[in-house]
C-alpha cells in the first residue's frame, strides 16, 4: 500500500512541476511575444529582400547578356548606317565657280532670286546679305546659313535652294590606267560631249556623270595588274580617303555600286606587287568589264609565219591559240601542231617566269604582255628523208645545170638540136 501511495505522490509532483513550466512559458510568451515576432517578421524581411535581390541581379545579369546579343547582332547594321551617313555628308557636293543656283523664301518673293552663278572667286550677291562666298560648301551649309541672317529681317524664314546647273567636276586618276592625268567631267547638259570625246592634249574629257566607272573608262581603262580590291579616293580640299573594291563593282553591277565623284577627287589605283599575283578568276572578270582595254598585246615567236607583237581585241578568245593564228599560223611545213607551247610572264623583278602548255588540250586565255614561244616540232621520218636526199640531190642539179649553161655558151646551137 505504501509503495503505490509513494508512486502516486511522485505522479503527482510531476504534473505540478509541469503545471508550473506551463505556467512558466506562458508567461514568457506574453512577455516576449512582440519582441519574438519583430525579430522573426524582421529575419523574414532580410531574408525576402537578398532572396529578391539575387533574383534581381540574375534578371539584370539576363537582361544584360540580352541587350549584348541585340547590340552584337544590330552592330553591322548601326555601323553601316553611320558609315553610310559619314560617307553621304563627306561625299556631299560643294558649291564652286560656274555652278548656278536659285533661292527663294517662302511667302516673301522679294527675297526670291533666280540663276545666280558662282563668280571665279568663288562669291555671289544675295539679297539682302550682300556677297557671300560660296565656294567648297553645301547646299545644307549655305541653307542654315541664309536662315541665320534671313533672320534678322523675317520671322521663321522658309528658304529653299535649288541647283540649276552643276560645274564641270575635276577629278585626277593615277597608278594602273592607261592614261593617268586629269579629268573635267562635265555634268551640264547644256555643254555635254559624246562620251568619246576626248582632249588628249589636256587629257580631259567631257562626260555626262562624274562617276568612278566613267573617269575609269575616259582613262583608257584599267590595267590588268591593278589591285581592284583597294582602289582610293582622296579628296584634296577635305582631305577626306575612301576605299572602293572595284571588283564588287564588277560583280554586282548596278549604278547603285558606283561612286559619284565631286570636285578635287584624286583616285589611285595601286598595282599588285607582281604580274603573277593575278587571280584567274578575277582577270576573266576584268576582261570582261568596261574598264578593261579593248586589246590585249602579247608577243608570239619561233615556229610561225608572222613572228612579233599581236593584239588580241577583248571580245574574242584572248588564248594561246587565238594569238598564233593572228601570228600567221604554223609554218607552213608543219605536219601537225605541236603538244607543247612556251608561256612567260614577268615578274616583278624582271625575271621571265615560264610554264609548258599543250594548246590542244589548254587554250589558257593571255594576260598582256606575255610571251608566247612556239618550238620547231619534230616531223615524220619520211619528211626528214625527202630532206635529206633533196640536200644530197641538190649539189648534181647544179653541176649540170652549170655544164649545160657552159655547152650552150660555147655552142648555141646546140639548143637547137633534136631531141630523141
Amino acid at each position: 500500500m505504501s509503495f503505490w501511495t509513494s508512486q502516486f505522490a511522485s505522479i503527482i509532483l510531476i504534473v505540478s512541476k509541469i503545471g508550473n513550466w506551463k505556467i512558466l512559458f506562458r508567461n514568457i510568451v506574453k512577455k516576449y511575444f512582440t519582441g519574438v515576432c519583430a525579430v522573426t517578421l524582421t529575419l523574414l524581411a532580410v531574408a525576402s529582400v537578398q532572396a529578391f535581390d539575387e533574383l534581381a541581379l540574375n534578371d539584370a545579369e539576363t537582361v544584360e547578356t540580352a541587350a549584348e546579343v541585340v547590340l552584337r547582332e544590330d552592330t553591322p547594321f548601326i555601323q553601316s548606317r553611320l558609315r553610310f551617313d559619314e560617307v553621304s555628308r563627306q561625299r556631299a557636293y560643294r558649291l564652286g565657280a560656274n555652278d548656278v543656283i536659285s533661292i527663294s523664301v517662302y511667302d516673301y518673293e522679294q527675297f526670291n532670286r533666280e540663276k545666280i552663278r558662282v563668280q571665279p572667286d568663288g562669291f555671289i550677291i544675295v539679297y539682302p546679305v550682300g556677297p557671300i562666298n560660296v565656294s567648297g560648301v553645301t547646299v545644307d551649309e549655305l541653307h542654315d546659313f541664309l536662315v541665320e541672317k534671313y533672320k534678322f529681317y523675317l520671322k521663321n524664314p522658309q528658304v529653299t535652294i535649288r541647283l540649276d546647273s552643276l560645274k564641270p567636276v575635276m577629278t585626277y586618276v593615277t597608278g594602273a590606267v592607261l592614261i593617268p592625268g586629269g579629268y573635267e567631267l562635265n555634268t551640264d547638259s547644256a555643254t555635254r560631249y559624246s562620251y568619246t570625246t576626248v582632249d588628249t592634249s589636256k587629257l580631259q574629257v567631257q562626260r555626262t556623270t562624274p562617276t568612278l566607272s566613267n573617269l575609269l573608262v575616259a582613262a583608257g581603262g584599267v590595267a590588268f595588274d591593278a589591285d581592284f580590291e583597294r582602289i582610293t579616293i582622296t579628296n584634296e580640299f577635305d582631305k577626306t580617303v575612301h576605299e572602293v573594291n572595284l571588283l564588287e563593282m564588277i560583280e554586282q553591277g548596278g549604278a547603285g555600286r558606283d561612286v559619284y565623284l565631286v570636285d578635287g577627287d584624286v583616285v589611285n589605283v595601286p598595282r599588285l606587287s607582281t604580274p603573277l599575283a593575278v587571280d584567274n578568276e578575277n582577270y576573266k572578270k576584268y576582261v570582261s568589264s568596261t574598264f578593261s582595254p579593248n586589246h590585249v598585246p602579247v608577243r608570239v615567236f619561233g615556229y610561225v609565219n608572222i613572228p612579233g607583237v599581236v593584239k588580241l581585241e577583248k571580245d574574242a578568245a584572248i588564248t594561246i591559240n587565238t594569238a598564233i593564228m593572228k601570228a600567221g599560223g604554223y609554218l607552213a611545213d608543219a605536219a601537225y601542231a605541236p603538244k607543247k607551247v612556251y608561256i612567260s610572264r614577268a615578274d616583278a623583278s624582271g625575271k621571265l617566269v615560264s610554264k609548258t602548255i599543250n594548246p590542244m588540250k589548254n587554250d589558257i586565255i593571255l594576260m598582256p604582255n606575255d610571251i608566247v614561244y612556239v618550238p620547231e616540232k619534230p616531223r615524220p621520218m619520211i619528211g626528214k628523208a625527202f630532206d635529206a636526199l633533196g640536200k644530197i640531190i641538190a649539189p648534181i642539179n647544179g653541176v649540170a645545170s652549170t655544164y649545160n649553161n657552159w655547152a650552150l655558151m660555147f655552142d648555141p646551137k646546140r639548143s637547137s638540136y633534136p631531141r630523141n
